[in-house]
């Protein structure tokens, strides 16, 4: 290549990463606020003086949410309680009402809301508008999907020019053959369109968010496609490609799922039993610096409560600060500090450990 045609390549480097920066800072600083930046240091310090002090502190409120916009799915995936139609709950979508008047309640100090749970964010029709109102109340969102609803060039595009945060496209296949042993009843070829719909929506609009994340779930069936899937990432413009460690509700048939590489497994066998690698803390954070709220506004203490068995109150009945200094919510959490092992939803959980990885 010329020295000519080196400079030209250095300098559309340079400009484009200066674009990048400056959608950065438009982003972000509409969200920053100093009420928001108080409380998370306040609830960060109860959670740190109390695992060193091993007494028990809680101070401010969560500034981290997972609420859940539809408890239903499109897809059929094993390893899912919804898949596996095993969640004992009702399913059904959130209203953009009730979400609109959790987000008046707790605006003052969330600073992050997960906008999934156990379904399809994006069955939910009125999904954008949730983002959209979130956004104007200084709160980032991250939104985790299976794809399908992308292949719709025009919502690819309204989402493309929402203020969503983070886009996690959960690919679990680099091929069509792979894809569907788990995400059953999808298609590849359509989630791959999809892809591509908001990628050169996003880029047509000059616009760095939402933040594409292709994520693949390693298992049995796909590990020989790691490398092929970093490639697709690549060829797709997504901005990563991340590795995740597969969750094992079903154990009677986890050997199907579980890779055979070491590093992605979660688990290992002790006298018969899968149990989660490592040991862990009954200090577990996500419960002081976050919460859980279902479709149908019950707050739930964290994202591995599937079936909303450990219930800590409801949504417009009571506002979330009267629930968080309830008895029932200190209890719960005081039972975990002392008797993590004890709980089965616990003995799932990853906290603590290491489930993703970049490719």
């Amino acid at each position: 290549m010329s020295p000519f045609l080196l400079f030209r390549h250095s300098r559309a480097n340079q400009v484009s990463l200066l674009r990048k920066w400056v959608n950065y800072v438009r982003f972000f600083l509409p969200l920053w606020s100093w009420r928001k930046f108080g409380n998370a240091l306040l609830v960060l310090a109860s959670y740190a003086l109390s695992r060193l002090t091993g007494r028990y502190f809680v101070w401010g409120k969560p500034y981290s949410f997972m609420i859940e916009p539809s408890a239903i799915c499109n897809l059929r995936c094993p390893q899912c309680p919804v898949g596996l139609k095993t969640l004992s709950r009702p399913q059904d979508n959130m209203r953009f009402a009730d979400f609109k008047a959790i987000i008046d309640d707790i605006a003052d100090y969330t600073w992050v809301i997960q906008l999934y749970f156990q379904g399809e964010s994006f069955i939910n029709p009125e999904i954008l508008d949730m983002v959209n109102y979130a956004y104007q109340h200084k709160i980032y969102t991250t939104i985790s999907t299976n794809g399908t609803r992308l292949a719709n060039e025009t919502f690819a595009r309204d989402l493309a020019a929402s203020k969503l945060g983070t886009l996690i496209l959960s690919i679990d296949g680099a091929s069509e053959e792979t894809y569907t042993i788990y995400r059953q009843a999808g298609h590849f070829d359509r989630v791959l369109k999809g892809v591509r719909n908001f990628m050169r929506a996003r880029g047509e609009m000059g616009k760095t968010f939402p933040i594409a994340d292709l994520q693949f779930i390693v298992m049995r069936h796909n590990e020989h496609e790691m490398e092929t899937i970093r490639e697709l990432g690549r060829e797709l413009g997504v901005d990563k490609v991340i590795y995740k460690s597969p969750q094992i509700y079903d154990f009677e048939n986890a050997e199907d799922t579980l890779p055979q590489n070491p590093r992605f497994r979660r688990y290992e066998k002790k006298d018969g039993q899968y149990v989660l690698k490592g040991s862990f803390s009954g200090y577990c954070k996500k419960i002081w610096y976050g919460s859980v709220i279902t479709w149908d506004r019950k707050v739930i203490p964290c994202c591995f409560d599937k079936d909303a068995e450990f219930p800590l109150g409801e949504m417009g009945k009571e506002s979330f600060g009267e629930i968080w200094e309830k008895e029932i919510y200190h209890q719960f959490r005081h039972h975990v500090v002392d008797n993590r092992d004890q709980i089965a939803m616990c003995r799932n959980c990853t906290e603590g450990l290491r489930k993703f990885w970049r490719a």
